[in-house]
């Protein structure tokens, strides 16, 4: 299963040294997310963003940033309405991207993170600077051979 986890710049720097142990909390394009969102079978690709989207914001909620790393593993689906699944860890081999904000987005998510503090997921996704954000600044797109570049080392 393709999905989605929202990592810390520590975390994706531990991760290309050694496996983080789970659990760990991810997103990805479940039954339940497509019937949330009204996507039909067929929208694969738009059910897979809508996955990134969440675990983007996800992150904004814990760390602040969106950092978003695909990974082909198995999970266990959570049955929530947003596509919440539980990793049993994460490998580096089996990171396939990452994504994650141009700079130039920042006062966007300065913004976002400020309306959010203390909101769950549902209400954080409908908050008007989220909204914003995700519309106006798509994650931009890393190998997993680019991560110095992305971590700036």
């Amino acid at each position: 299963m393709v999905v989605f986890a929202p990592l810390s710049r520590t975390e994706l720097a531990a991760l290309r040294e050694s496996p983080l142990g789970g659990p760990i909390a991810a997103f990805a394009a479940t039954e339940n997310l497509c019937e949330t969102f009204s996507l039909a079978p067929a929208d694969d690709e738009e059910a897979e963003r809508t996955a990134l989207l969440l675990a983007g914001l996800s992150g904004l909620l814990s760390d602040q940033v969106r950092i978003v790393v695909v990974a082909e593993s198995d999970a266990l689906d959570e049955e929530g309405g947003f596509g919440e699944v539980i990793l049993p860890g994460l490998s580096w081999s089996d990171v396939t991207a990452i994504f994650a904000d141009d700079p130039a987005a920042a006062p966007a998510v300065a913004a976002a993170v400020k309306a959010i503090p203390g909101l769950g997921l549902d209400a954080a996704w409908d908050a008007e600077p989220v909204q914003r954000l995700m519309s106006e600044h798509d994650l931009l797109w890393y190998g997993p051979e680019e991560v110095d570049t992305l971590l700036g080392s």
